[in-house]
């Protein structure tokens, strides 16, 4: 917030040249800020999802994408600067589905969700991870050979900030 304090002082203090505007300044610096925080929410699109196998969770209902780290079609969001970052997901089993996954860091395992088997029950796993450039975050099935049922319609969501 300071930087952009002391921009608008630079700016207001410098008289316009011909086609430049002080809005479009202002835009470009506010722009520039919402990039060095990257940031998604999505969640999984329409009313349901199976998933087997290891299959990797896909959350096609992108409401916040600030970067455009988070990809839709692979269920990766790749950090784009190291950093801290809090990551969350909420997954939501249609009727007595119970669901069973993991949030990976890399190809490695960091952390396991669990909802079980009950009347519509949801689990949570919200957590911090140090992720170097690069690094690709991404929720997957944990049993093979079991069919389990996300529940869709702004249920179930997979997002993630950086913090500092």
């Amino acid at each position: 917030m300071f930087e952009l304090i002391l921009i608008l002082f630079v700016v207001s203090a410098t008289p316009q040249a011909e086609g430049c505007r002080i809005d479009d300044v202002i835009q470009e610096k506010i722009e520039d800020m919402l990039k060095e925080r990257p940031a998604f929410f999505a969640f999984v699109k329409g009313n349901h999802v199976t998933f087997t196998g290891h299959d990797i969770l896909k959350f096609g209902d992108v409401k916040t994408n600030i970067g455009n780290h988070y990809d839709a079609t692979t269920g990766h969001f790749t950090a784009p600067k190291p950093g801290l970052y809090e990551i969350s997901c909420l997954l939501y089993g249609v009727g007595a589905s119970r669901v069973t996954f993991q949030i990976h860091k890399n190809s490695q395992i960091f952390a396991y969700g669990f909802a079980p088997g009950r009347e519509y029950n949801s689990n949570t796993v919200s957590l911090l991870m140090e992720l170097t450039k690069g690094d690709k975050v991404y929720v997957k099935h944990r049993i093979p050979g079991r069919r389990e049922t996300v529940q869709g319609n702004k249920h179930s969501y997979f997002s993630g900030r950086l913090l500092q």
